[in-house]
């Protein structure tokens, strides 16, 4: 279970604003359904949904931008449950570039490659993984999707972002 709490330089959770980031938010004081309930909650909802530089900044850069994707704030997410000793790994599957219409528009979709590599995390909580993905969308920018695509219909209906 170590190799699931290093820290890498992409998972840099030592840096000065992470460590200031889990000390102001108390994280460590909590019990550890709690820690990640509220880590999740504010990687979904603190740190907007946006395009960072490159995938694979390292997580005090993701912080310090304020925004992400589905790697860039995985790897927040991750750099923060290492930080506060909770085990994580990452998953992930190449998706072609028309699922991301909508969520992606103007210069970003045309200049995106066709096969976009999208991420997930997954927690050890109690002898078990879970998988943890809808962190990526904050819930402002969901609801303007979803209000935008609100005359959507058929397959994935409920999901207006794709």
């Amino acid at each position: 279970m170590e190799e699931y709490l290093k820290e890498t330089p992409m998972l840099d959770f030592s840096a000065i604003n992470i460590q200031q980031l889990i000390s102001d938010r108390k994280w460590k004081d909590i019990d550890t359904f709690h820690r990640i309930q509220q880590i999740y909650n504010f990687v979904r909802d603190e740190i907007l949904f946006g395009y960072n530089v490159d995938d694979s900044i390292p997580a005090s850069k993701v912080l310090t931008d304020g925004y992400g994707q589905c790697n860039t704030k995985g790897t927040l997410f991750m750099a923060l449950l290492r930080g506060v000793n909770v085990p994580c790994r990452v998953h992930g599957f190449t998706i072609y570039k028309k699922l991301q219409k909508g969520a992606m528009t103007g210069i970003v979709y045309k200049n995106a490659p066709q096969n976009i590599f999208h991420s997930w995390v997954e927690v050890y909580l109690d002898g078990v993984w879970y998988e943890l993905e809808a962190f990526i969308l904050d819930k402002a920018y969901l609801s303007q999707l979803q209000s935008i695509n609100s005359t959507c219909m058929g397959l994935f209906a409920d999901m207006a972002w794709l």
